[in-house]
C-alpha cells in the first residue's frame, strides 16, 4: 500500500512540482527514474537473498521496510529530477520487501500448500497495491504530491514495527552455510545447475519487462485520453489511482483463486494459461477511448497477469532446497529487477513515438514468455515429481 501511495504520481510530481514541462524530457526522466531502482535492486537482491540464508529472513525483511521508510521519506524534499533519481537508485540498493517476504513465506510453507500460501502473500501485495493508488491519489490531489511520499514513509515505518513485533523467524542455517557467513555473494551455481530454475528465471525476466513497459506511462496515457476526448480531468492523481487500484484489486482476486486451481491442473499449465490471456487482453488498452474503457481493459488483463507471479514463485520453491531458497529468490528478484529496468527504458522510447504502442510492445513480450514456457517441458516433469 505504501509504495502505491507515491510511485504512480511520479510523472505528475516531475511535471507540476519539479517543473519538467517538456513532454519528451518528461517521458525520458520518468523511464529513467523508474528503471534506476530496478537496476540497483538487480545488483543487490542476490546479496540480500544470500544473507537471508546465512543470518535471518526476518532481519532482511526489517532491513527492507525500515530503509524504505527513510529513503522514500526523503523523496518528499527533492527539488530536481536528479535528486529523485539518486534516491530511487538508493532505494533499489536497500529495499526489496516483496522478495524478503516471499523467501520467509516459502521457507515455512509445506510443499503441498506452497501455491496457496504464496497466492495469499500475492493477494496481500495486490490488495495493498489497489488501495495505495486510490488513497494516495486523493491525498496528492488535496495535500500535494509531496504528501504522498510522506504517506509512503509512514506506512513503511508501520510495516517495520509489525514485522519487529509479530513476525517470528525460526530459520536455522545449515552448518555448511554458517561457515560462509562472511561471504557477501551467493553461489550462482545453484541456478546454473538446474535447467528448470534457468527457464523460470528467463520467464521472470520477460514477464517483468512486459509489465513495466506500460505501467510508468499509464498516468500520461490517462492525460492523453482526456485531451483526445476533449475532457478535463481535474484530479489526475485520483484518476490514475482509480485505474491502477482497480487493476491491482483484480490481481488480488486472481492471486486468491490461482492456488485453488493450480494444484489440479499443474503450476506449469496454469502459468501458460494466465500469461496467454494476459497478453491477449493487454492489446485492447491501446484502443481505449475514455477512462472507463481503460479501467475495464486493464482490470481484465491484470486478473490473469496477477496469477502469474504466485505460480512462478511456487515453481521456484518446489524446485529448490529450503536452505537455499533465499539465494534462489534473491537471484530471481535480481532477474525480475533487470526486466523491470529494461521495461521502463523501452517504454519511454516507444512512448515518445506513440503512447498507445506501449501496450502492443507489452503484449508481444508476454507472448515471448509463453513461447519460453512451451519449450520448457522439463518444468512440468519436475513439478509433478515435487508434488508427489
Amino acid at each position: 500500500m505504501g509504495f502505491g501511495f507515491s510511485f504512480p504520481i511520479i510523472p505528475f510530481f516531475l511535471e507540476e512540482d519539479i517543473g519538467l514541462t517538456d513532454p519528451a524530457r518528461l517521458k525520458f526522466w520518468v523511464g529513467l527514474i523508474h528503471a534506476s531502482a530496478a537496476i540497483t535492486l538487480a545488483i543487490f537482491a542476490p546479496i540480500w537473498g544470500h544473507l537471508s540464508d546465512v543470518f535471518s529472513r526476518k532481519l532482511m525483511l526489517l532491513r527492507a521496510t525500515f530503509c524504505g521508510a527513510i529513503v522514500i521519506g526523503l523523496m518528499s524534499l527533492t527539488t530536481a529530477p536528479w535528486q529523485l533519481l539518486v534516491l530511487r537508485t538508493l532505494q533499489g540498493c536497500l529495499t526489496g520487501t516483496v522478495a524478503a517476504s516471499t523467501v520467509l513465506v516459502a521457507s515455512i510453507s509445506p510443499a503441498a500448500q506452497i501455491a496457496f500460501t504464496l497466492g495469499l502473500l500475492q493477494t496481500g501485495i495486490a490488495v495493498g497495491s489497489s488501495l495505495g493508488p486510490l488513497v494516495g491519489g486523493v491525498i496528492s490531489d488535496f495535500l500535494g504530491y509531496r504528501a504522498a511520499f510522506v504517506g509512503t514513509s509512514i506506512l513503511m515505518a508501520i510495516a517495520s514495527l509489525i514485522v519487529l513485533k509479530f513476525v517470528h523467524d525460526d530459520f536455522q542455517s545449515s552448518p555448511e552455510r554458517k561457515l560462509k557467513k562472511f561471504s557477501l555473494f551467493p553461489d550462482f551455481k545453484i541456478i546454473s545447475g538446474s535447467s528448470i530454475l534457468v527457464k523460470m528465471m528467463i520467464v521472470t525476466l520477460v514477464v517483468q519487462a512486459a509489465l513495466s513497459v506500460a505501467a510508468p506511462m499509464i498516468p500520461l496515457y490517462i492525460k492523453e485520453l482526456a485531451e483526445r476526448a476533449g475532457e478535463e480531468i481535474l484530479m489526475l492523481g485520483s484518476a490514475t489511482g482509480m485505474v491502477m487500484g482497480i487493476g491491482a484489486a483484480s490481481s488480488a482476486l486472481a492471486a486468491v483463486l490461482v492456488g485453488k486451481f493450480a494444484g489440479r491442473i499443474g503450476f506449469h499449465k496454469s502459468l501458460i494459461f494466465c500469461l496467454s490471456l494476459g497478453a491477449v487482453l493487454t492489446i485492447p488498452q491501446a484502443f481505449a477511448v475514455n477512462l472507463f474503457q481503460l479501467t475495464v481493459y486493464r482490470a481484465l488483463s491484470a486478473f490473469f497477469l496477477g496469477g502469474s507471479m504466485p505460480l512462478i514463485n511456487a515453481i521456484l520453491a518446489v524446485s529448490s532446497n529450503k536452505q537455499q531458497q533465499g539465494t534462489v529468490f534473491g537471484i530471481n528478484t535480481s532477474v525480475a529487477s533487470a526486466g523491470a529496468a529494461l521495461g521502463p527504458m523501452l517504454g519511454s522510447f516507444v512512448a515518445i513515438l506513440d503512447l498507445r504502442a506501449i501496450f502492443w510492445v507489452s503484449a508481444l513480450i508476454l507472448g515471448l514468455s509463453v513461447i519460453t514456457l512451451f519449450r520448457g517441458a522439463q518444468v512440468q516433469k519436475q513439478e509433478n515429481y515435487s508434488e508427489e
